[in-house]
C-alpha cells in the first residue's frame, strides 16, 4: 500500500511539473500556426503584418499560459452571474486566491514563465 502511494505521488508530481513544458509545446505551435496564418492573410505593409503578428501571438500565449491555467484550477460554484451550465465545467480547487492558490497555480505560471 505504502509503495502504490509512493508511486501515485511521484506520478502527480512528474504530471504536474510536465504541465509546463505542455504549456510551451503548445506556446510554439501556436505561434508557428499564427505566424503562418498572418503571412497568409497578407497586410499593405510589412509594419503592419509584423504588428498583426506580434498581436496575435502575444495574445494567444497570454491566453494560453495565464488565463486557462486559472480557468481550470476556479471553482466558481458561488458565482450567481455565471449560469448554472458554465458553472459545473469550473469546479476546481481554488474558489479564491490563497496561500495553497500560489503554491500550486502560481508555481505554474511562473515555471512557464522562467522556461
Amino acid at each position: 500500500m505504502c509503495k502504490d502511494y509512493a508511486d501515485d505521488i511521484l506520478w502527480s508530481k512528474v504530471l504536474g511539473q510536465s504541465i509546463a513544458f505542455i504549456i510551451i509545446a503548445v506556446n510554439i505551435i501556436l505561434k508557428i500556426v499564427i505566424i503562418q496564418l498572418c503571412f497568409w492573410i497578407g497586410e499593405d505593409t510589412e509594419s503592419e503584418q509584423k504588428s498583426l503578428i506580434t498581436n496575435g501571438v502575444f495574445y494567444a500565449q497570454f491566453f494560453n499560459t495565464g488565463i486557462l491555467i486559472i480557468l481550470v484550477n476556479a471553482n466558481l460554484k458561488d458565482q450567481t452571474i455565471i449560469g448554472h451550465h458554465i458553472r459545473k465545467f469550473f469546479n476546481g480547487q481554488h474558489a479564491d486566491y490563497s496561500s495553497e492558490w500560489y503554491i500550486d497555480v502560481g508555481l505554474v505560471i511562473l515555471q512557464t514563465m522562467v522556461i
